[in-house]
């Protein structure tokens, strides 16, 4: 019993505790040594919080150096206590970098994560078409600064007439935190589409962002701007755009293999008169292992004022294999 009263403690993001006593937090890995199962190895992202039974030397991100501090846990909160006693609160504990029980040198440590989508689609009816689909994202991050670059390819291929149509979409954006909820984000977005009428779209913009919540159960992220648009029409005039733009980045855990995702970006153009461009996408993803999933996806867009013989709204669903790392 007063081994495991005095003993460090960990709450994970699915409920479990582990009690032992904590070695250290290195690149993205917190190793601490149990008297039932030895030393166990865990990814911070599945961290919650955390307790020191005694002060540890705990570097946070951004600083230059560590201190010796403890760590103690507040519900659902993160509380860091400096050697001077004050008390800082942290909403997850991705704030802390390091921890060592002796004094260590801070080096600036980078995440690399990311996912890979494929889809692939054969009707062998009247007309014989094949679609390919291939999309996902690769994030670079030291958790006060984030490179997210995403990707979204489709060919879709008809047999009969040996042709192939293309649509593609690539953007890249970069965040910097100044606090655990506020940043400000710089982004850069190309979209083609070799049929439709509306060739291509770039956007180039920044804005300003609130952190809601990101933790591996649940994700909610805002942003605020202002975007270019430089639109290329193949049969009517090209447009440029200056446009206020909002996004919303959601995802929450439902129970422990299905999660629910859902990112949209909207523009209201300046220039056009009360025009409101909207792109989005929602969906499932069930989880088959611990790297593979099933995802589907609904793609919707919306122009409140189309180019002659366009939709307002076209919706697409795509089903399909993706691998995370």
């Amino acid at each position: 019993m007063a081994m495991v009263v005095h003993a460090d403690k960990i709450w994970m993001e699915n409920g479990d505790v582990i009690s032992g006593k904590i070695q250290g937090l290195e690149a993205g890995k917190l190793t601490i040594s149990t008297k039932y199962a030895g030393d166990i190895t865990i990814n911070w992202r599945h961290v919650r919080s955390l307790e020191t039974r005694k002060p540890v030397w705990v570097g946070l991100i951004g600083e230059k150096e560590s201190q010796q501090r403890q760590l103690k846990s507040n519900g659902d909160q993160l509380v860091v206590v400096d050697p001077d006693g004050y008390e800082r609160n942290f909403s997850a504990a991705w704030p802390v970098a390091e921890i060592r029980r002796d004094k260590p040198v801070l080096a600036s440590a980078w995440d690399i994560s990311g996912k890979v989508n494929f889809g692939l689609d054969s009707d062998q009816g009247e007309d014989s078409e094949t679609t390919f689909t291939l999309s996902g994202n690769l994030d670079i991050n030291d958790e006060w600064n984030k490179n997210s670059l995403k990707w979204d390819i489709e060919v879709e291929k008809e047999e009969d007439s040996d042709t192939s149509t293309k649509e593609w979409e690539l953007g890249y954006a970069y965040s910097r935190y100044f606090t655990e909820h506020w940043f400000v984000q710089g982004s850069l977005e190309q979209e083609y589409d070799s049929t439709d009428d509306l060739r291509s779209r770039l956007t180039i913009g920044g804005a300003a962002g609130y952190r809601f919540k990101e933790t591996v159960n649940e994700t909610i992220i805002t942003t605020m701007g202002l975007t270019h648009l430089w639109e290329d029409y193949q049969q009517e005039d090209n447009q440029e755009n200056l446009a206020i733009s909002t996004g919303l980045v959601y995802r929450k855990k439902l129970i422990d293999n299905l999660e629910y995702f859902f990112n949209s970006k909207l523009f209201y153009r300046l220039n056009s008169g009360q025009q409101w461009l909207f792109d989005g996408e929602h969906g499932l993803r069930v989880g088959l292992s611990d790297n593979l999933s099933l995802n589907l996806t609904q793609y919707l867009d919306y122009d409140s004022v189309p180019v002659d013989g366009a939709e307002k709204t076209t919706s697409q669903i795509k089903v399909g294999i993706g691998y995370s790392w």
